[in-house]
């Protein structure tokens, strides 16, 4: 079975997986990821892992956090095959990616320069949707996106 790894669904996942999908799930998808990293995202020994399986084979790379019961929270893709809402983003100007994603309605956006003495970089965020886009030389280099949420603890996993 092939499994559609290319199309970003906003609050719901990639293709055929989907935020909420255990790891045992998406090995029997896609198998074994080729690197996985855990780390405590906050920096505070105290507070819950992150687990993060690379699949350099597909260009994204999955998130499962433990608060969540190692759910699938976060996608992080490079592929220029991916597509939202059809349109395929990577390697698309900053201000072409602004037009498109403000007909798809997913609410106000946020641009921030990280650029420093040795790359040009931005950060467009939109935060309902919690989708981050990032730019290299103003060009689309990186979509991270991830499980909705009804409040600051509480995931909204699809059914």
């Amino acid at each position: 079975m092939k499994v559609n790894v290319t199309d970003i669904k906003i609050g719901k996942g990639l293709g055929d997986i989907q935020f909420g999908c255990t790891k045992d799930k998406l090995k029997h998808l896609l198998g074994e990821p080729e690197e996985i990293d855990t780390y405590n995202a906050s920096g505070d020994e105290d507070e819950f892992l992150t687990e993060t399986w690379h699949y350099d084979e597909y260009e994204f790379s999955v998130s499962f956090d433990e608060e969540d019961n190692w759910k699938l929270t976060t996608f992080s893709i490079s592929s220029p095959a991916c597509k939202l809402n059809g349109h395929q983003l990577i390697g698309m100007e900053i201000d072409d990616v602004i037009q498109l994603l403000e007909e798809a309605n997913l609410g106000d956006n946020e641009l921030e320069d990280l650029s420093d003495d040795t790359i040009e970089q931005k950060l467009l965020c939109y935060l309902a949707a919690s989708l981050n886009l990032w730019f290299e030389d103003d060009k689309l280099s990186e979509i991270q996106w991830g499980v909705l949420w009804s409040d600051e603890d509480t995931p909204i996993f699809p059914e």
